[in-house]
């Protein structure tokens, strides 16, 4: 069962696609660039790992509503925390996302509004872009 309606859901994707909090321009050569795999997605980001947690993770996008509101909300929800809870995150997130339920949703928060990408297989590398290279980059 969803924790969102249907009119929740769009509300909170338009809201971070159209003011996304954690998107900053890159002036950082250090910066990591990913491509979608799915469509014509671009996204940017940096971040730092202080004292084994995720800080100053911000990103610059160009794509669709789900990959720059998927990464927004992504981002609200680990910045400050320690790796291994980011990783624990992203292995939940990555299950809802292909089997359509999750048994800690609320470990999650918005990102559950994604609940329903199961149905749209094309939507898993929007909605997944920043965790699968963030998954990438702290496995290292």
């Amino acid at each position: 069962m969803s924790l969102f309606s249907q009119t929740q859901k769009r509300e909170i994707i338009m809201q971070h696609y159209l003011s996304p909090e954690f998107k900053r321009k890159m002036d950082d050569e250090h910066k990591i660039k990913k491509y979608g795999q799915a469509c014509a997605d671009y996204l940017e980001f940096n971040f730092d790992v202080v004292e084994g947690t995720i800080q100053n993770l911000y990103f610059d996008a160009k794509g669709c509503a789900f990959m720059v509101a998927s990464t927004d909300l992504f981002i609200k929800l680990v910045q400050g925390k320690k790796i291994e809870n980011v990783l624990q995150i992203i292995e939940k997130y990555e299950f809802l996302l292909k089997n359509g339920h999750c048994d800690d949703l609320e470990i999650l928060g918005e990102l559950a509004i994604f609940d329903n990408v199961i149905q749209h297989p094309n939507r898993y590398y929007c909605a997944t872009m920043l965790s699968s290279a963030l998954k990438e980059e702290l496995n290292g």
